[in-house]
C-alpha cells in the first residue's frame, strides 16, 4: 500500500490468527513511552511467547474504525488490574497486541504497536513526544536522544496537560470523532470479546527480572 492510500490497511497478529482491517490506516500522533504499565504488558505478553519489548517502545495512533474482524475467537481483553484504565486485545496465540483502548482516546483513536503485531498501515507520521518519562530511567534502558518535546507526567498537573494539547496532532488524535466509523470502533470489539482478563499484576514489577 502506498503512503497515500489510507484505506485498506490491516493489523495481525504475527502467527496469522487475527486480523482487522481498518477503513482509515494512516496513523495520527507517535509517542515514545516509558510508563510503566506499557512496559509491563509488552513483558507478560513477551512471557507468554510474544515479541521482546523495547524498554521504551514507540507507540501509533489510529483511528479507531474497524471495517472487519477476523478470529475473533483467538482475540482476548486484558486488563493489568482491576483499576486500570487501559484495555489491550491479545492474540490468544502468539500474544501479539492488536490494539489498546482508553477511555481517554474518546473513541477517535487507539494505539497500534508496530513491533508487537504486523500493521501495514502507513506510518510515516513522524515523532511527536515521549511521554511518562517518570516512570523510565537509564537502569531500565538507554538514554532517549531524539529532539521532541518530553513530558514526564500527566498525573495531577494541568499544565502538563494543556501543554500536551497545545501540540496541534495531540489536539488532532485526542477529541471526539468528527464523523461516525464506517465499522466497529475498538471499544466495541472489547466489549465483543466478554469481560477482560484481569492479571492483577503488582504496579510497576519488572516481570522479567
Amino acid at each position: 500500500m502506498s503512503s497515500n492510500d489510507k484505506r485498506g490497511a490491516k493489523i495481525s497478529c504475527k502467527c496469522g490468527a487475527c486480523e482487522l482491517t481498518l477503513t482509515d490506516g494512516k496513523s495520527i500522533v507517535s509517542f515514545l513511552c516509558g510508563c510503566e504499565d506499557c512496559r509491563q504488558a509488552l513483558q507478560w505478553g513477551f512471557k507468554n511467547g510474544g515479541a521482546k519489548p523495547n524498554p521504551l517502545p514507540r507507540l501509533y495512533y489510529m483511528r479507531s474504525d474497524i471495517a472487519d474482524v477476523k478470529g475473533r475467537d483467538k482475540m482476548v481483553a486484558v486488563k493489568l488490574r482491576e483499576d486500570g484504565r487501559s484495555t489491550r486485545v491479545y492474540c490468544k496465540s502468539c500474544y501479539s497486541i492488536l490494539g489498546v483502548d482508553n477511555p481517554s482516546y474518546r473513541n477517535n483513536i487507539f494505539l497500534s504497536f508496530p513491533e508487537h503485531c504486523i500493521n501495514t498501515g502507513d506510518l510515516s507520521v513522524p515523532l511527536t513526544a515521549m511521554v511518562n518519562m517518570i516512570d523510565y530511567s537509564e537502569k531500565i534502558g538507554p538514554s532517549p536522544v531524539e529532539e521532541v518535546p518530553v513530558f514526564h507526567t500527566f498525573r495531577g498537573f494541568p499544565q502538563e496537560r494543556a501543554r500536551w494539547l497545545s501540540i496541534p496532532a495531540v489536539a488532532n488524535a485526542y477529541r471526539d470523532p468528527t464523523e461516525p466509523p464506517e465499522g466497529i470502533m475498538m471499544s466495541d470489539l472489547i466489549q465483543s470479546l466478554g469481560p477482560p482478563l484481569v492479571l492483577n499484576l503488582e504496579k510497576g514489577k519488572d516481570l522479567l527480572a
